[in-house]
């Protein structure tokens, strides 16, 4: 699993594989103070590079909660002892390597997954989508 920092916000990268045509597939959880009410996010990412007259495109399918719920979220992935979001990181990257979570999902599979998991443990928890279009 791949950490990374950058201000308040923590990223872990559960998964990376690619994909064909030119797809890198990602399953990412970032978690954020600052963000309040999306300070905990997990995006099942889709990267497109430019092929033949394609200019490259990006998706996104995020399922966001409110970062005041990071323990209880670490509590139902990953119970014990450590800090809430490397243990939240744990569990998930454990449903990763279980086959529950994935690259063998069909689209949004991981968002609705992770949602319903979410939504289990007891937080309020919300589904967003974006897309990037490169337009060079």
């Amino acid at each position: 699993m791949d950490i990374e920092s950058y201000g308040t916000q923590w990223r872990a990268t559960l998964l990376r594989a690619d994909r064909p045509s030119d797809c890198l597939f990602r399953l990412t959880l970032l978690v954020d103070p600052s963000r309040g009410a999306e300070g905990v996010v997990f995006t099942e990412f889709y990267d497109y590079a430019p092929l033949g007259t394609d200019p490259g495109r990006e998706y996104g399918y995020s399922v966001n909660a409110p970062y005041d719920a990071l323990d209880v979220l670490a509590d139902a992935y990953s119970p014990g002892d450590g800090p809430a979001r490397e243990r939240l990181a744990d569990g998930l990257a454990t449903l990763v390597m279980q086959g529950v979570l994935g690259n063998n999902l069909p689209l949004k599979g991981n968002q609705a997954k992770v949602l319903e998991g979410f939504l289990a443990a007891g937080v309020t928890a919300t589904k967003s989508n974006w897309f990037w279009m490169n337009s060079d």
